[in-house]
């Protein structure tokens, strides 16, 4: 879990935004493991689409309260993507939701993989 953490700050500090989400957590899994839904660099694109990228790579490793509270559990990196993908409020659910991605079958996706 702790590398899933590790590549999502790497992520957010390449994209230069100011914090680490649900967005860069979901991005993580996608580098790490495949998906048929939607792939890393699809997803990536989407980000930096929707959110866009600063000139200046932060100074800090901030959370957002979603994703903080996801570090603080002791969830599964199963259950933790499948908590993003279940809920609303979650930047990376209004991505893929935005772009029409099918959330219910990366979720079920997710959810087959033991």
């Amino acid at each position: 879990m702790n590398e899933l953490f590790t590549i999502a700050e790497n992520e957010m500090l390449n994209l230069k935004q100011p914090y680490v989400g649900t967005e860069h957590f979901l991005l993580a899994y996608l580098k790490k493991y495949s998906s048929q839904i939607i792939s890393y660099d699809t997803f990536k694109k989407y980000i930096i689409e929707i959110i866009g990228t600063s000139y200046k790579e932060s100074s800090y490793i901030l959370y957002t309260p979603i994703l903080r509270e996801i570090k603080n559990s002791n969830k599964s990196i199963k259950e933790s993507i499948l908590s993003i993908l279940s809920n609303q409020d979650s930047i990376a659910y209004n991505i893929l939701l935005s772009k029409n991605i099918n959330i219910e079958a990366l979720y079920n996706e997710i959810n087959t993989i033991s």
